[in-house]
């Protein structure tokens, strides 16, 4: 399902995951929240019954799609053993067509973009693809499932899937539901409540990152840290624990861990990622290594029914989990492993269109009521005017985020600009309250880059009001300038550039309108926006060129509430973000946009 984007741009919505009439054919898992918690939970007990079939001997005519005209591509420009042949396997067993792509001597050595290369290989069946991917480039899988849904609907193509089999330090929701389902069966399928540690890599481990979401299947969750602050969790994975309600401690290392009481009996272990790492952190290497691996001291300590897991490769060199450990009770990694092989059946047989039939059957719940988390977070809004307010304006189309207020001053001369000591226009337009509250580099950096992008060059002036009654701001004047020139884009750029401005349309000396910006539900389609994660699928650095780049307005942490905030007088509270599309890294305003590229003073005199 199209709508009309910024500029007039056509854009995917959300909606449109949903397009097909099965519940799950044609659809992607890029993220652990593609699927929601109870399509999650039907994942686990269709592996569960599947397992069961395979243990009794019995047939299993009934998990097989038999489609040989459905392809299943696994594409790894990472190195990869147990994903890509749990899924190749996987589509085997459903007796699909399989293709092992070759990055290393495909097209992508030519500089061919993903976009390209997927459209010409959705062509190479009669049936229905799915593209199982592992990339260092962050988000791959979702703008690949919305770049390619629009292209299989104008060729007259099944819908493709797409799988994240890992892409960058961002997410690998496969690997996420074979732990989640292995957690299960160490419980008796008991989602009431988990207690486990997570150590080793935390920074660069996207199992350990996917957890953040795949762990809200339990009632209670109560997650024990464990790295030294080089391989810590990033802070906004944490946070997101915290707001999720989950119970979150901090360790050091194993040692410091084992000091207190309340010891987790499911331990997550993570390799050490040192080829991700710079020469500062690989000095250190040893050091970190000692801090999360187990030790013989240590087993003294732990609880009874302890069970160690790990997504393996094991560094054979330094392996935190030893061998030692391999033919002792602790070891739940080797069935870990082998649980790969059938949640993958599993969900390859789902977004094949085979299961999903006895979805209500299975979890109880009727799955109208079921929506996936990311489509819900996205669609929260601030409250606007409505369209019909603004009939007579040149703001007219753009009501979620612009609101026409009664004018504050009636008169030019009492603007903030004339306050500041530059004399009142006649006529043209005031923009005020520039970067309200912020340090008086970012007042100055915003001013420069809003005259600058959007044109307001020549004539006029700018300064730092300071009132008394609240803190200071910018203020740009631009005598002679006619609003009703401006259209939508324009409005745009300066709502998501400088959210609280006030923008004062000035006649006869006299203020004959004036909006107030709010913080705009996207930001796309503008060229001087960038993504601050360099692995990011948008990032200029990748060479992706069909990806533009775009942010969606999501809720703060309440870590984050208040912190920074960009823009006070609209979000007093700092509970809005902007979260990259593709990758989900958190930005504020100031990330977004880069103003200190802009601030040179030379360029403009008051």
């Amino acid at each position: 399902m199209a709508a009309a984007g910024v500029g007039g741009y056509p854009t995917v919505v959300d909606t449109s995951r949903t397009a097909s009439p099965h519940l799950f054919k044609g659809r992607t898992v890029a993220i652990v929240n593609d699927l929601s918690t109870e399509e999650q939970w039907y994942l686990y007990l269709k592996t569960k019954e599947l397992r069961e079939a395979v243990a009794a001997g019995q047939d299993l005519s009934k998990f097989r799609l038999r489609n040989p005209e459905a392809a299943v591509y696994t594409i790894f420009m990472e190195d990869s053993t147990r994903t890509k042949e749990s899924f190749r396997n996987g589509a085997e067993f459903h007796g699909m067509k399989v293709n092992v792509f070759d990055a290393k001597t495909s097209s992508f050595q030519k500089n061919e973009t993903i976009t390209d290369t997927i459209k010409m290989l959705v062509g190479y069946s009669i049936g229905q693809s799915t593209f199982v991917i592992r990339s260092k480039i962050e988000g791959v899988c979702t703008w690949l499932e919305e770049a390619i849904t629009q292209y299989c609907q104008l060729r007259g193509f099944e819908r493709a899937s797409f799988i994240n089999a890992g892409d960058g330090r961002h997410e690998h929701p496969s690997q996420e539901m074979l732990d989640e389902y292995t957690f299960l069966e160490h419980k008796g399928f008991d989602r009431s409540s988990i207690h486990l540690a997570l150590l080793g890599d935390l920074f660069h481990g996207r199992t350990v990152h996917s957890k953040v979401d795949g762990l809200k299947l339990y009632k209670k969750v109560e997650v024990d840290l464990i790295a030294p602050k080089e391989l810590a969790l990033p802070e906004h994975y944490e946070d997101k624990m915290v707001d999720a309600g989950f119970i979150v401690r901090r360790f050091s290392s194993i040692a410091e861990y084992l000091e207190q009481s309340k010891v987790a009996s499911i331990w997550y272990f993570t390799r050490l990622q040192l080829e991700r790492m710079g020469d500062q952190v690989l000095d250190k290497a040893p050091l970190l290594r000692q801090a999360v691996t187990m030790q013989r001291e240590f087993i003294d300590k732990l609880p009874q029914g302890t069970k160690f897991f790990h997504p393996l490769p094991r560094d054979a060199r330094y392996p935190t989990l030893p061998f030692w450990l391999d033919n002792t009770e602790f070891n739940g990694w080797d069935r870990q492993s082998q649980n790969g092989y059938f949640t993958r059946i599993v969900m390859l047989g789902m977004l094949g269109g085979l299961f999903g039939d006895d979805f209500q059957q299975l979890t109880g719940q009727p799955h109208e009521s079921m929506g996936s988390p990311r489509g819900t977070q996205r669609q929260m809004s601030l409250p606007h005017t409505p369209d019909d307010n603004l009939k007579s304006s040149p703001m007219k189309g753009a009501s979620d985020f612009v609101r026409e207020v009664a004018p504050a001053d009636q008169k030019a001369g009492d603007s903030g600009s004339a306050l500041a000591g530059l004399m009142p226009i006649q006529r043209g337009i005031v923009i005020e309250r520039l970067a309200e509250g912020q340090s008086e580099e970012q007042i100055w950096g915003l001013m420069y880059m809003v005259r600058s992008i959007l044109g307001l060059h020549g004539v006029g002036g700018q300064g730092v009001h300071r009132p008394p009654d609240r803190p200071a701001s910018g203020f740009i004047s631009v005598p002679d300038f006619d609003l009703r020139s401006w259209g939508r884009q324009p409005l745009k750029k300066l709502a998501a550039m400088a959210p609280g401005s006030t923008l004062k349309d000035i006649a006869d000396g006299s203020v004959r309108k004036e909006f107030r910006f709010l913080l705009p539900p996207r930001i796309y389609n503008f060229r001087e926006i960038k993504c601050k994660n360099e692995a990011c699928v948008s990032h200029p650095n990748n060479g992706q060129r069909e990806v533009d780049v775009y942010f969606v307005r999501v809720r703060a942490t309440v870590k984050q509430k208040g912190v920074g905030s960009p823009a006070a007088p609209t979000d007093p509270d700092g509970a809005w973000r902007f979260e990259c599309k593709y990758c989900e890294t958190p930005h504020n305003f100031y990330e977004i946009w880069d103003y200190k590229k802009y601030y040179n003073p030379s360029d403009f005199t008051l």
